[in-house]
């Protein structure tokens, strides 16, 4: 029995009986959607009062979402379960508010079309809420700045674009309102109504009231004003984030720094620890690398290139340097030929990233700028790491962290640095090995347990699913990163970076989750707490 037949079960005459009026308001996105779900949430008791019914839960959000992926029959499944439940109800007024049930908002994929299937869509949730009367609201906004906020939504969540021109030049041209919503009021008549969207905090409610027969009802919690439109400022920076993100599934970190005007806590102390690099221990277990790590930080005679200590850092934050560098055939040792070999591996990224690596490039020698480094280092962490910090490629970030290890201000910020240093370069070291072994990162293992036989005494092997191993050095990385927020912010990123890649911890996972594996103990050990 196909799906759009099923009421036949329960008999023509009960569901005319329990006929409701549904209203259904479709948004679209950026009209207000949230401040009305939020109001008619708010004021359920009083809509109940009435025989108003405000549906507005899992089943509903779920059934819009498979709308936006186009998946009509788990949202036509969705929705006459749905219809069941409203026949029921002792309200002979609904209303569902999903503005998914438009469709994708654009700007979340480069698909172009806004909304090509809603004629579809709303076809769909008619015949899957028969045998009730339904009825769809749209508020109409002005196209303009219709798609310069759908564009600051995709600035908050997405990275596709960093500038309004190329938002509006993907989509403009399949914007014309009339045109759109020519197909669904042929297909609905008066049951599609169309109204002017107001940038008034009561105006969605009391529209949807009157659709309802309750215009002038009186509501105990009044709408309340919800913009979550970031502000000009903001909006460059988010700008900013797109287009120079070195890791683009992370910049949400970044983004929600800026939406909060995050700073960090102040150090907990400035004293730097002094220690005896001349260790008679070193030298009798690794004599060897003793002397390469006496060797690390070497001291040379270097020009000055570093700005003033007290410069602008923001006048860096939009300096971006030229895309068209060319690789220059110098060598690193004079400060000024690594300046221009930094130019080249930085091209296209900001002048604060190329001064954020200038600063480590001296302190990667002994030199009498070492304290002017150090104070320009600190100082581009604590005021603008936020947004520097998902720009930067995984290369730059593990330097930073090396740099927090050797001069960190605290003894928090160089035990991040210190963790962070070790952790990034171990998984580097181990990923690849697995690529001269000619494995992908992403395929899931054969075997679940260990194939060969252990060469390193006490360096205890594992089973998949059957070991915290993952788990802990992840949440004790963590917990470091907590420490010290300056220094923590770039170990933030960091994992963040690791759980959206395909690595040692997410192949060690997908292998529980693909093989259904669940060992006592240790069921909930996911790399970062958290089912796939």
């Amino acid at each position: 029995m196909r799906l759009r037949n099923r009421h036949w079960t329960f008999g023509v005459d009960n569901l005319n009986l329990n006929r409701k009026k549904v209203i259904v308001h479709i948004g679209p996105h950026r009209t207000g959607s949230t401040a009305i779900q939020k109001c008619l949430i708010e004021n359920r008791d009083v809509l109940a009062k009435v025989g108003i019914l405000f549906l507005h839960d899992n089943a509903t959000h779920d059934a819009a979402i498979q709308f936006a992926h186009e998946d009509f029959n788990r949202a036509e499944e969705r929705l006459c379960a749905m219809a069941i439940n409203i026949s029921s109800a002792k309200a002979k007024t609904v209303i569902l508010s999903q503005e998914d049930f438009c469709g994708d908002l654009p700007g979340r994929t480069r698909r172009k079309a806004i909304y090509p299937k809603l004629t579809k869509n709303l076809r769909v949730i008619a015949r899957a809420l028969q045998p009730h009367e339904v009825h769809f609201v749209f508020f109409e906004r002005d196209e303009a700045s219709w798609l310069a906020s759908c564009y600051h939504q995709h600035l908050k969540y997405r990275t596709l674009f960093s500038n309004l021109e190329s938002f509006r030049a993907q989509f403009e041209a399949s914007l014309i309102w009339p045109l759109k919503l020519e197909k669904p009021k042929q297909t609905f008549g008066d049951n599609f109504i169309i109204l002017p969207y107001r940038k008034i905090s009561n105006a969605g409610v009391r529209a949807i009231l009157e659709v309802a027969g309750q215009p002038h009802l009186q509501l105990t919690h009044a709408p309340s004003e919800i913009n979550s439109s970031p502000m000009l400022e903001k909006i460059h920076l988010l700008e900013r984030i797109n287009a120079l993100s070195g890791f683009k599934s992370t910049a949400w970190f970044a983004k929600s720094l800026v939406m909060k005007d995050w700073q960090p806590r102040p150090p907990a102390n400035l004293s730097k620890s002094n220690f005896d690099k001349s260790s008679t221990l070193a030298n009798m277990a690794l004599p060897g690398l003793t002397q390469r790590a006496l060797k690390r930080i070497t001291p040379q005679e270097i020009v000055d290139i570093l700005p003033q200590e007290n410069v602008n850092l923001a006048t860096y934050i939009f300096d971006v340097l030229p895309t068209d560098i060319q690789q220059p055939t110098v060598s690193r040792v004079n400060i000024n030929d690594q300046s221009l070999i930094l130019d080249y591996h930085l091209r296209g990224k900001s002048r604060l990233a190329k001064l954020n690596a200038l600063t480590i490039s001296y302190l990667r020698r002994d030199t009498s700028y070492t304290n002017k480094a150090r104070h320009l280092f600190h100082r581009i962490w604590r005021e603008q790491g936020h947004l520097l910090v998902n720009e930067l490629t995984t290369r730059w970030l593990i330097s930073t962290l090396q740099t927090f290890l050797d001069h960190g201000e605290n003894e928090a910020q160089r035990v991040i640095g210190a963790s962070g240093y070790f952790y990034a370069n171990l998984m580097k070291i181990y990923e690849g090995e697995r690529s001269i072994e000619g494995r992908n990162q992403d395929t899931t293992y054969e075997d679940v347990s260990p194939q060969t036989p252990n060469k390193f005494p006490g360096l205890d092997r594992y089973n998949v699913g059957g070991t915290d191993l993952l788990l802990n050095t992840n949440a004790l990385a963590l917990d470091l990163a907590m420490r010290d927020d300056v220094a923590g912010l770039v170990l933030f990123e960091l994992l963040l970076r690791v759980k959206a890649t395909p690595n040692v911890f997410t192949r060690m996972d997908k292998t529980r989750k693909e093989k259904g594996i669940s060992v006592p103990s240790f069921a909930d050990t996911w790399s970062f707490f958290e089912p796939l």
